[in-house]
Order: C-alpha cells, then structure tokens, then sequence
C-alpha cells in the first residue's frame, strides 16, 4: 500500500468536524478519506483517495481554498528577497 495512504479510523474526532471557510464547508483531506474507506470498505483505499483527489481539483479549479500558514511565510520570504 502506498506509505502515504490515509488509514480509516472507527471513530470521528473533532479534528474530523466541518468547518466553514469564505462560506464553504471544508475538512481535512484525512477525515474525508477515512469517512469514505468506513463507509467503502470493499474498495481499494488508494483508489478511494485518488477520486476524492480528482474531485478536489475539479471543484477547485486550481485555486485552493485554503493554504497552509507556511505558503504565506514562504511568500514573504521570496517578497522580502526582491525588496531588499
């Protein structure tokens, strides 16, 4: 199995809830993943993964809707460098 497959879990934790960003429910790549390998036992995880990742991108558009903090401290770095 791929290393960086998401294994199900039996239980959802509050790090599974939904949340609302610029009006649009989101949750965490892992929660949906192991939601849907609980609710599909019977398919291959990685395939499982590869639709929600298909999805994504076509709901998407190629813009995220979010980004991890790090991107923006990236940004300011390469900013920084062509201001200095």
């Amino acid at each position: 199995m791929d290393e960086n497959a998401i294994e199900a879990r039996v239980s959802v934790t509050a790090v599974d809830a939904v949340h609302t960003v610029e009006g649009v429910p989101v949750a965490s790549l892992h929660s949906v993943v192991s939601r849907l390998r609980l609710d599909y036992p019977g398919e291959d995880p990685v395939h499982i993964e590869t639709i929600v990742l298909r999805e994504w991108e076509a709901f998407s558009a190629g813009r995220p809707l979010v980004v991890p903090t790090a991107v923006e401290e990236g940004a300011r770095e390469i900013l920084d460098q062509r201001t200095a």
